[in-house]
């Protein structure tokens, strides 16, 4: 089948190299324009495009995909079947119904669940023990076509919003691979989504981080793992602000403490009281500073007797 990948984000590549490893080459990758980042607002190559480059393959960068001439370009291409990884776009009409099969996304949660921007962060900040990518129709309305097929995977109780990010990526790949051998096949069955059952996983925002202490600590380790690497779990130390980037969460025997407040720190990590039980960063970066291990922090940090974290 000829297809066509639509992607821009890291998110896209592990999909992209399944497709042409699996011998479905696609005909033409999709991207973003190259933008700039970074205070200097360098003008970078997107990443997706380096990646296309590497695999040898064409690509195109519409500023707008709808336009006449690249709708026209790609009517020219005759696709059996538009695919959809992270492309950061809401395709319309004419566009999604360009491709003799339409168009398949593929889509890191369970669907219904977490429509939207921010599935895998809200996965984690929920406390699911699963999650997974779901194979589907595009659509108008977000994320509300019928589901083709569905990966399911657990959420390991420590693991954080970036590494289950690249355990999803790979795995859209094995989903669309065996998405394209049904379609191929002339097997492929839609079946509508439970629509009463959606939530919604509307985008990260940097405020969203703030940790809020008198939280039980299970939650505060929930909202750290959501948030890591991206956009950080924050919180304040005297005039400074902090991102904790990991730690455990402990039986507090005598649960005393004022939420925010350091029982210990030292070495082994800085135990911080919480609305319910401890909980112990093992990693923290400063703002604009580096990684590091809670020892790391406590040898090179005066930290008062009453210091507390808010």
């Amino acid at each position: 089948m000829r297809t066509v990948f639509f992607g821009s984000s890291e998110f896209a590549i592990p999909a992209l190299k399944a497709l042409v490893e699996g011998g479905s080459k696609p005909a033409l990758v999709v991207t973003k324009p190259d933008a700039p980042r970074g205070r200097g607002r360098k003008i970078y190559d997107a990443e997706v495009k380096l990646a296309a480059q590497e695999l040898s393959l064409p690509c195109a960068q519409p500023v707008d995909p709808h336009s006449p001439e690249f709708v026209a370009d790609l009517r020219r291409l005759q696709p059996d079947v538009g695919i959809v990884v992270s492309y950061g776009v809401i395709l319309k009409p004419e566009l999604i119904a360009l491709p003799r099969l339409g168009m398949i996304n593929a889509h890191a949660s369970l669907l219904p669940l977490y429509r939207g921007a921010a599935p895998i962060q809200r996965a984690i900040r929920d406390g699911r023990t699963s999650t997974g990518v779901s194979i589907m129709r595009i659509v108008e309305a977000l994320d509300a076509g019928d589901v083709m097929l569905q990966k399911e995977t657990a959420i390991g109780p420590a693991e954080n919003a970036g590494q289950l990010r690249e355990r999803l990526a790979e795995l859209s790949g094995v989903a669309l691979l065996e998405a394209l051998a049904l379609l191929a096949a002339g097997k492929a069955e839609f079946v509508p989504q439970d629509h009463q059952q959606a939530t919604y996983a509307p985008k990260v925002e940097k405020e969203h981080g703030v940790i809020d202490w008198s939280l039980p600590a299970r939650e505060v380790d929930r909202l750290v793992r959501a948030m890591t690497p991206k956009p950080g779990a924050q919180t304040r130390l005297g005039n400074k602000r902090f991102i904790v980037i990991a730690g455990t969460v402990e039986q507090d025997l005598y649960g005393m403490g004022i939420p925010g407040a350091l029982q210990s720190a030292g070495e082994e990590g800085i135990r911080v009281c919480t609305g319910k039980d401890l909980f112990r960063i093992t990693r923290i970066k400063p703002d604009n500073g580096r990684n590091m291990t809670a020892g790391e922090f406590v040898r090179g940090h005066h930290i008062a007797p009453d210091a507390r974290f808010g």
